[in-house]
């Protein structure tokens, strides 16, 4: 690892406070993938939860967002722009396409209103790839403002695709090539970054990386852009983009209405900034406390949240070494027993049978989910299963499943084009057949469940991932 490692006393820190902080997440059933706390520089405790492990990158989604904010300071500090640079300059080309069609407040919308989410739009034009001539460039300069740039905070990712955008505008590199040179290698980042069929970056998600990647970003943020003696990032911009720049609520216990920096959020401590991401992808960064947290999940977030504070914020706060405590062999233990693949011991032996099954007619599904045909080879404690979509002669999916066991896939997840890394864990009960593929770089862990009817003439689908479906097939 590039972090030193050291025991939480050595920092002043006990390690019953983490541990306990760690029991308590258990105990509440928040799932957490990964969790690392940086201490004066030092990682003081780290821990995976399997199949979640160091090696592997992470779906970030929103936390790219404040990889996209750096990546303005450093072309900022180049003099390609500044903040108050306006969109419509940038994209002249555009605006004189798009003619008549602008909003009058385009033409005044800047580089900042990009970054404090202040664009006065009130929804996001997105278009995805398989849309024909789908230009998102376009269709953001193309949109209604509502309200005057700058006015109004409105969570906004097609405002941070657009800071994408304007890296390779002025550059003629991709946002994680312009990255690759400046931030991601002086910090030992190797990262994958999603892109649109323009080959612009997506900037406000898409960026996958490991979690000790996330504490790196934050310990450099701690330093004030400075990293193993290189000034990465301006010291000026960390602390603009960190720092308060637009009203985003009045709530004084919400971590979401404490002021948004530039693709930051404040948070309820005071001193403490975040970058975070949906299902719960934390970048925390503690200056008082000399602390960063860096989490991957998929988990409630606001209640996650609180419970740092609560239960783990106090203890950081410690300056001198302590003596060398017990409980950090404990804490050593808990962190390399867990695990999120449970196996049922009680679970009942597979059947033996072969069956195909197509979609029963008028059966509604949505169109990114269209599994028309399923085909089930059950035999000698192993089943493979099939899935095939709508005009497709090919098995989109092939999924192995043994006894008693979570199995590692090959194939990639259906909803990206990206391969994701997966084991598989399937249980028969009763004519049930309960199917789980855990995609161990997102947050996903797909749940099917194939309920047989008599005789097993047909059966009845229900998928829980990103979306969750009943869906009703019929035996051919």
């Amino acid at each position: 690892m590039r972090i030193e490692k050291a025991t939480p006393e050595s920092q002043g820190i006990p390690s019953l406070a983490i541990l306990n902080f760690l029991n308590k997440v258990n105990e509440q059933k928040l799932e957490v993938h990964s969790f690392m706390l940086l201490k004066n520089g030092k990682n003081i405790a780290d821990c995976w939860w399997k199949p979640y492990a160091a090696q592997y990158r992470h779906q970030l989604f929103s936390l790219s967002k404040s990889f996209t904010s750096i990546a303005i300071g450093l072309a900022v500090e180049e003099g390609l722009l500044t903040t108050d640079t306006l969109v419509a300059d940038i994209f002249a080309d555009e605006m004189k396409e798009l003619g008549e069609k602008v909003d009058e407040k385009i033409k005044r919308m800047t580089v900042k209103n990009l970054l404090t989410m202040g664009t006065g739009m009130t929804y996001e034009n997105w278009v995805w790839d398989e849309e024909e001539d789908s230009n998102n460039i376009l269709e953001f300069l193309s949109s209604h403002v509502k309200n005057e740039p700058g006015s109004t905070f409105l969570y906004n990712t097609l405002a941070t695709y657009m800071c994408s955008a304007i890296i390779t505008r002025l550059t003629g590199q991709k946002l994680v090539d312009y990255l690759m040179p400046r931030l991601f290698e002086p910090l030992g980042i190797d990262p994958f970054w999603e892109e649109d069929k323009l080959g612009v970056s997506y900037g406000g998600f898409g960026l996958n990386i490991r979690t000790e990647d996330i504490a790196v970003f934050g310990q450099m943020l701690l330093q004030k852009g400075e990293f193993n003696g290189r000034q990465l990032v301006p010291e000026a911009w960390v602390k603009e983009a960190t720092s308060k720049q637009i009203n985003n609520g009045d709530d004084a216990d919400s971590d979401w209405a404490q002021g948004y920096g530039y693709q930051f959020w404040r948070c309820v401590p005071a001193g403490v900034y975040r970058g975070d991401g949906m299902y719960g992808q934390y970048c925390i960064v503690m200056p008082d406390q000399n602390c960063v947290i860096a989490v991957t999940s998929n988990l409630d977030m606001d209640k996650f949240m609180k419970l740092i504070w609560s239960d783990l914020l106090p203890w950081l706060g410690g300056d001198e070494a302590m003596p060398q405590s017990n409980d950090y062999d404990k804490l050593v233990e808990f962190a390399a027993g867990q695990t999120h693949l449970k196996v049922n011991e009680n679970a009942q032996a597979y059947p033996t049978f072969r069956a195909v099954y197509k979609l029963s007619p008028g059966t509604k599904v949505p169109d990114e989910f269209k599994l028309n045909k399923l085909s089930f080879d059950f035999e000698n404690g192993e089943c493979l299963l099939a899935l095939y979509m709508e005009g497709n002669q090919q098995p989109l999916y092939v999924v192995r499943f043994v006894e008693k066991q979570w199995v590692e896939s090959a194939k990639p997840f259906w909803f990206s084009d990206h391969f994701y890394r997966a084991v598989c864990y399937g249980e028969w009960n009763n004519e049930e057949f309960e199917a789980n593929v855990w995609h161990y770089e997102t947050p996903v862990n797909t749940k099917f469940c194939f309920t047989f009817n008599e005789e097993r003439k047909s059966l009845t689908l229900q998928v829980k991932a990103q979306i969750e479906l009943s869906l009703s097939y019929i035996r051919i």
